[in-house]
Parts: structure tokens; sequence; C-alpha cells
């Protein structure tokens, strides 16, 4: 005779925490997501510190505060996004198959993955923002320094330094994971289709611009952009790729 279970069944943890669970996994080892950025930033910060003392000291006073200016041009201040994108893989990489095995679903993988992405990209844009306004409080007491307050970054507000770090971190984020999800789903002839078809867009588009005449409009628009609508809009993209990242992890094996 089967005994029948009067037991209440478990229920099913609210979505949130789910999400909340796949935060936690991405953050296990917090080093990955928020030491390593934070350790290239001080590195950085460093190095363009001792090109300053170097500057100062070999060229003559007259021409110096025009050479400090030039660290303006200094992209150091991307270095720490550039780590950005071995995060992204490793997101795909190394949590997916993991999540999976907590017996969460695929959705709930993306969409907290997605949110982790959030969190971490807010954190870090307004980190950098705080010292991009320190440096430039410095700049003004007449000190010249640039490293935070290089390119764009010296020539707009604090909210558009934000936004645009921002979306730097969520399109490097999106794009990276996209790649490491088509190569899960398809491997070495998804990445190869991949790479074919940008290739072929951006070649597609610039022929297009230069065959039709509208190369200089075009650039013009662009130059036109002000740095608050351009950084906005890269969130376009940044969801496109993140949409192709969720397509191809829909049936991406965990191996094989």
């Amino acid at each position: 005779m089967t005994a029948i279970s009067t037991a209440p069944p478990v229920p099913r943890l609210a979505s949130r925490h789910r999400l909340v669970k796949v935060m936690r996994l991405h953050l296990v080892n917090r080093l990955t997501y928020v030491g390593i950025p934070w350790i290239i930033t001080g590195v950085a910060l460093f190095i363009s510190i001792v090109v300053a003392l170097l500057i100062s000291a070999a060229v003559p006073e007259a021409g110096r505060q025009d050479a400090l200016q030039g660290m303006s041009y200094s992209w150091a201040v991307l270095s720490p996004l550039w780590y950005l994108a071995v995060v992204g893989v490793q997101a795909v990489s190394a949590v997916f198959p993991f999540a999976l095995g907590f017996s969460i679903t695929r959705r709930e993988y993306a969409l907290g993955t997605l949110l982790t992405y959030v969190v971490i990209a807010a954190l870090n844009a307004t980190g950098w923002a705080i010292l991009t306004e320190i440096e430039r409080a410095i700049n003004e007491s007449g000190v010249v320094f640039h490293h935070f307050t290089a390119l764009w970054l010296g020539e707009v507000g604090a909210g558009a330094v934000w936004l645009s770090l921002f979306t730097l971190q969520i399109l490097i984020f999106a794009v990276t994971s996209a790649f490491a999800a088509v190569y899960a789903r398809w491997r070495s002839l998804g990445m190869l289709v991949l790479w074919a078809a940008v290739a072929l867009s951006v070649l597609g588009l610039i022929a297009f611009a230069v065959l039709t005449g509208t190369a200089p409009s075009i650039i013009a628009w662009l130059m036109g952009i002000s740095t608050v609508s351009f950084f906005a809009a890269l969130l376009i993209p940044a969801a496109l790729a993140f949409g192709l990242g969720w397509g191809a992890l829909r049936r991406a094996p965990l191996r094989g």
C-alpha cells in the first residue's frame, strides 16, 4: 500500500531571493569584481603620478604647465575597464554551469547576472566620479594633474562622468558575456560566425557611408552629439548584446 504524504509542499524560493543567490554566486570571489578593478585603478594612478613628477623634474618651469596639460590625453583612466572584459567571460564560463547546479533556471541566471553587472557598474562609476571631482578641485587650485580628468572626463560634469563610465562598463560586460555565451552554445564554429558577422556588419556600414557620400554628414552628426546622449545610446548595443547572450544560453549545454 502506498503511503500518501500529508506534508505541505516545499515552497519555491521567491524569484528575488533566487536572483540574490545568483549575485552571491558571482561575488563569491569579490576580488574578481571589486578588488582587481580598484587595484588596477590604484596602479594606474600611481603610474600617472610618477609620470607627472618626471615631467615636473625634466621640463623647464616655462613649459611645465603645458607639458602636464598633455596628460589630459592619457587613456590610463580607462585601464580598469579592459579587465572587465575578463569578468564578463568568466561570468558565463565559470558561474553559469555552477548556477544551474544549484537548480537556478537559465532565466534567473540571466537576470541575476544582469543585476550584478548593474550594481557593480554603478558602484564603480560612483567611486570613479568622486575621484574625478576631487582631481578637478585639485586642478582648480592651481596644481595641474590629469588622470581621472583625462579625455572627455575633465570637460563634462559629474553626472556625465558617472553615466559615461557606467554605460561603458555595461557595454563591456554585455558584449564579452555574449561572446562567451555564443562559445558555450556553438563553440568554435559559433565564434567564427559571430566574428565574421561583426566584421561584415562594420564593413557594410562603412561601405554604405562611403559609397552614398554620407560619411561626412555622419561624422559631423556624431561630433555634434552631446556626451550624455552618446553614452546613453551605448545602452542600445549593450541591450542587443545581452539579448544575444540570453538567446545563446537558453539552449547552451553544460558540457561539450
